[in-house]
């Protein structure tokens, strides 16, 4: 008889004085992705997800700050001698629950049962575009399309798939035009346990365009759309909730990057200096090339040359709900010869 594996008590506690990156690695070790926050004397200050990181990091909170500053205060739990609601499980979006007395001191942790995150995958097309020249790359791409590059013996479409595939997700729908036949006969060749369908393009589309070519009626709730020159360690669930939870139309995800100047920065007032900054650094959000829409938001787009980004901005001015998913996990675009230089002589992707 089959026993039921105990949750590790101790791996889904943290303290709300430990730093948010201590917070970071407990969530992706565990499969709960949740972690109760306690003081010094085990009282329940809160619980931490995923999500409520990113939003922190939105806000300009530095992932070596106290995790204090990203607890969720008023978290679902279950109190010891209390009467809780009928269905109070079902209506909570968090994979566990504190038990706690009437003190607050916490004394176990219940998993959520009615909390699924492995149907993600059942509700969402991956569509993977790869059908740009790469002409930042010549000459490389002179003989080879970019997501064709090699990086550690594996192309930039294996890597990405095969983050996918940690996920649960063995289909892909890749959208191509330059040199469409090499990429065809590389994966034909190859036994990776997935399925492709390719959307061909006559001529360039743009990076949007290609999703007029889509089979609409078959099409899944959501089309997480991800650029073929893209790698990074996303973890895909966390993302998949982040827009289900938003009820986002659009989520558009992003990567934080500090741009240094080499002067000096002056701020004055009229004639008279109020401050000087020796070198300044400035951080800003830039796309990350990575994209969930709902069904609903491509319905009418046209396979013909049409950008994401433009895409994106005529959503915005219609008055759908489009969101920002900040990436805290490796990731690079491997646009330039520079970039995949780097990228070649690092060990391990």
């Amino acid at each position: 008889m089959k026993t039921k594996k105990k949750i590790k008590y101790k791996s889904l506690i943290l303290n709300k004085d430990r730093p948010i990156i201590m917070a970071i690695k407990k969530i992706q070790n565990n499969t709960k992705k949740t972690l109760a926050i306690v003081n010094n004397h085990n009282k329940l200050i809160g619980t931490v997800t995923d999500g409520d990181i990113r939003r922190g990091i939105l806000r300009g909170i530095n992932i070596n700050d106290s995790v204090f500053n990203v607890v969720n205060k008023k978290p679902a739990k279950i109190v010891l001698g209390k009467k809780n609601s009928y269905g109070f499980e079902k209506k909570t979006n968090i994979s566990i629950l504190p038990v706690v007395d009437k003190k607050n001191t916490l004394k176990s942790i219940k998993p959520n049962n009615y909390f699924n995150l492995n149907n993600f995958n059942e509700n969402t097309d991956i569509i993977i575009m790869a059908g740009g020249f790469g002409k930042r790359l010549m000459p490389i791409t002179k003989r080879i399309p970019k997501p064709l590059i090699k990086v550690n013996k594996k192309t930039l479409l294996e890597i990405i798939m095969e983050n996918f595939k940690k996920y649960g997700f063995y289909e892909f729908k890749i959208s191509t035009f330059y040199k469409y036949n090499l990429i065809k006969k590389y994966f034909n060749e190859k036994n990776l346990g997935i399925k492709i369908e390719y959307l061909k393009e006559k001529s360039p589309l743009g990076t949007a365009g290609c999703l007029g070519l889509l089979n609409y009626k078959k099409l899944k709730d959501d089309i997480l759309v991800h650029n073929g020159d893209v790698i990074s360690d996303l973890n895909i669930y966390n993302l998949l909730k982040f827009h289900k939870d938003s009820q986002s139309d659009i989520t558009v995800c992003a990567k934080e990057k500090t741009n240094s100047s080499p002067f000096g920065q002056i701020f004055f007032k009229g004639h008279k200096i109020k401050k000087i900054l020796e070198k300044p650094n400035s951080k800003n959000f830039i796309n990350a090339g990575i994209y969930i829409f709902k069904k609903k938001v491509i319905k009418n787009i046209l396979p013909k040359k049409l950008d994401i980004t433009s895409l994106i901005e005529t959503k915005i001015s219609s008055g759908l709900n489009v969101n920002i998913y900040p990436i805290y996990e490796y990731w690079v675009d491997i646009g330039r010869k520079d970039i995949l230089k780097e990228v070649l002589n690092k060990k391990n992707v």
